[in-house]
């Protein structure tokens, strides 16, 4: 699994995917440009960015707890069928989202749990 925090969300504008980092202070300054078009969005409301960082740590935790959760499954109970999915196939194959309520606008704040690997559109969508 490769180890990064970005999220992404998806430009307005252009649909083009917007990758950053409120954990990375050196290139965070509230203001994300889509890399396309240009156009801007402002991260400026605390509560938002206080969310976006507790967001942002959670994924990171997950990864640093990679050794321990390579071990552990979570189990789904389906009548009389008892299925158990690896965490890490969790963690690689679905997309972890929150959706967030931005002056009035639903935005998807999706994390790359493997940087190198696009984020299927499907669960980035929203914008």
């Amino acid at each position: 699994m490769q180890i990064g925090h970005k999220l992404q969300i998806h430009c307005q504008g252009c649909e083009a995917p917007i990758l950053f980092s409120v954990l990375d202070r050196e290139s965070f300054d509230n203001v994300v440009p889509c890399p396309k078009c240009g156009k801007k969005y402002a991260f400026d409301d605390e509560t938002l960015l206080r969310h976006l960082r507790q967001f942002e740590s959670l994924c990171c935790q997950i990864h640093a707890s990679e050794e321990i959760l390579g071990g552990t499954s979570i189990a789904i109970d389906v009548g009389t069928h008892h299925v158990k999915v690896p965490f890490n196939i969790l963690l690689t194959r679905l997309s972890s989202v929150i959706d967030l309520n931005i002056g009035g606008e639903k935005f998807s704040v999706a994390f790359r749990v493997e940087p190198l690997k696009d984020v299927p559109e499907a669960t980035s969508r929203g914008l």
